[in-house]
């Protein structure tokens, strides 16, 4: 799903360098066709001999991350000589911000990389690919169906999936030990995990890492509560109640209990860094950061699930994928390219190397093969607890308006049924 730093979703597990100006292809396209070498459009171009050339727009979190989704894109110009891919990558920070004014300004990549939480923000600059499929029939029940549903908006169909996950606790095996806190078991519950906290907050050392990221936050209100950002009608909820409630219990990890630090300001990277430099023993991450977070650590890294509540272990699902932007000139060969982009070659190759836990079930075992002792257990029940993440169309500001808001109440300066009512009110129902 998005990837580290608190990208994919998926991720992204969970855990990124400016986006191409698309002017400039504009003004060298308008150029090279006066010329007669082709046609050229902000999102590709294509030669006279019908070579297309497409942009792809992807988060990236450094080198790595780029050289992996450079070998995708190449991936695509060995299948379809005739179709090449240029890849431009953009913090995950910044992503979205970017893609939203591009998408407006029709100077959008031919090819869109999208979360499943954000999808619904995006559609009036996507194209929908529910005739595309057809058309080339494909095959999409190999997917895994929470993901395909959560690229979707409105019965249709505005992505590919790349990878999914549910979210899952990361834990320093070495702080347990050393605490003497037994691990933690599939299905252990919320009063075990408060217990294990207060046991490894120890020596300007704490038992967990709180924050207000979507991902990572939701899933612990949700399993201990019930509560849900989003009603059944699709308007944003942080305001009920439960959620308010649940709200509380989580920033007084930090304000109040003080088994979580204070957090220093809006830093989406904060549990990522607190976990890896060993100042906190557990974390809420997704799969498609849990290897990263793994070769990175300096400690044994253990999986287990989100604590179970009344109604016991519950958490959410996310991914990530990739669509059409509507002003690509070229949407026949972008879905031809992003076949290529999701087929169970490509997804295996990036299982494999940890960097998506595949959205096609036939090759999740790739991921598994580099997993470590307990982590499928883990990953499974975490599946089968799962549900999709639904979120509003304005989610992004939503998030934001989290990060700026939630950090006062994590720090005891505002309480959170107060958090919750501002970022309400500026976001709107959604």
């Amino acid at each position: 799903m998005g990837k580290t730093p608190r990208s994919s979703g998926t991720g992204t597990t969970q855990t990124t360098r400016a986006l191409a100006v698309g002017l400039a292809t504009a003004v060298i396209g308008a150029g090279c066709a006066a010329c007669g070498s082709g046609d050229q459009s902000a999102g590709g171009s294509r030669k006279a001999d019908g070579e297309v050339t497409l942009t792809w727009s992807m988060w990236a979190s450094g080198t790595d991350d780029r050289n992996a989704w450079q070998k995708v894109a190449d991936e695509v110009t060995a299948e379809n000589p005739k179709i090449k891919v240029e890849l431009e990558t953009s913090p995950f920070a910044d992503y979205f911000t970017k893609l939203g004014t591009r998408l407006a300004g029709g100077s959008a990549p031919c090819i869109v990389s999208m979360q499943s939480l954000r999808a619904g923000g995006y559609t009036d600059g996507m194209l929908p690919l529910d005739d595309l499929i057809a058309k080339n029939k494909l095959d999409i029940g190999s997917f895994d169906k929470s993901i395909i549903e959560g690229l979707a908006v409105d019965g249709k169909q505005y992505a590919l999936p790349y990878d999914f996950g549910s979210l899952v606790i990361t834990y320093n095996k070495d702080m347990f030990k050393a605490a003497g806190v037994p691990a933690p078991k599939v299905g252990w519950t919320m009063a075990e995990f408060e217990a294990a906290a207060r046991k490894l907050t120890r020596g300007g050392k704490y038992g967990f890492a709180a924050y207000p990221v979507d991902l990572y936050m939701f899933p612990m209100l949700l399993s201990r509560t019930g509560a849900e950002p989003v009603s059944g009608d699709g308007k944003l909820a942080l305001t009920d109640k439960t959620m308010v409630s649940g709200f509380d219990w989580y920033t007084g990890l930090s304000a109040e209990d003080h088994v979580a630090p204070k957090v220093p300001g809006v830093d989406n990277a904060f549990p990522d860094t607190q976990f890896l430099n060993g100042n906190v023993a557990m974390s809420v991450n997704g799969p498609w950061s849990v290897l990263s977070l793994r070769t990175q650590a300096k400690f044994d890294v253990g999986l287990a699930t989100i604590p179970a509540g009344p109604d016991g272990t519950r958490t959410y699902s996310a991914g990530s994928g990739f669509g059409i932007s509507k002003s690509c000139k070229y949407p026949d060969q972008a879905f031809q390219a992003i076949k290529t982009m999701t087929s169970a070659k490509v997804l295996g190759e990036l299982g494999a190397l940890g960097r998506a836990f595949p959205a096609r079930t036939a090759v999740q075992d790739q991921w598994y093969k580099n997993a470590f002792a307990g982590a499928q257990e883990v990953i499974d029940a975490a599946n089968r607890s799962a549900t999709p993440f639904r979120t509003t169309k304005n989610w992004d500001q939503v998030t934001k308006l989290l990060s700026q808001y939630g950090v006062q109440a994590f720090n005891g300066q505002e309480s959170g049924a107060s958090v919750l009512q501002q970022v309400q009110q500026q976001a709107g129902t959604g």
